[in-house]
């Protein structure tokens, strides 16, 4: 056989093998985003991030169709359970609610969660008969402002989840 021959071969056959590798890491899929799951009397619902942006909060995603939707009764209280990778950054739940007399309250956030704090948090709201709206898990993100002095970043919400309640 002629050596040429072969090295020609050998050369193409690296060529096809790379050719296939880079084919392969660009039709890779991403990871699946995380799911946050919410709980009311044993009927649970997971939502996908309708919100979700690089660690330092400089690309975000948006997908409008994301947030769950759970029929509640007034005064229940919900359990949210968030997997690893939303537990080993910080997080925290925000809920907006109307009393019991109507009056319609501004969202606040309810709890705040050191990294690896927690998995789980149970919603109960401050008075009885108050009727939930919408209930959100943060995980923060780190961005730095460049008008901030070197080293100076904040804490923004880089990934968010949203249940959507419907009073039953």
């Amino acid at each position: 056989m002629n050596a040429s021959f072969l090295t020609l071969s050998a050369t193409k056959a690296s060529f096809i093998a790379l050719a296939s590798l880079v084919l392969t890491a660009c039709s890779e899929t991403p990871p699946p985003l995380p799911e946050v799951t919410f709980s009311v009397d044993g009927n649970s619902v997971s939502a996908r991030p309708f919100l979700h942006c690089d660690v330092m909060v400089t690309k975000c995603d948006k997908d409008d169709k994301a947030p769950a939707t759970l029929r509640i009764a007034p005064g229940k209280q919900v359990r949210i359970t968030v997997p690893g990778e939303v537990a080993e950054s910080p997080w925290s739940v925000a809920v907006e609610y109307r009393t019991a007399a109507g009056e319609q309250k501004e969202p606040q956030t309810v709890a705040t969660f050191v990294p690896n704090e927690s998995h789980d948090y149970t919603v109960a709201l401050p008075e009885a008969g108050a009727q939930l709206q919408t209930v959100e898990v943060k995980q923060a993100g780190a961005k730095q402002d460049p008008a901030a002095a070197a080293g100076d970043i904040q804490l923004l919400a880089r990934a968010v989840w949203s249940l959507r309640v419907e009073s039953s």
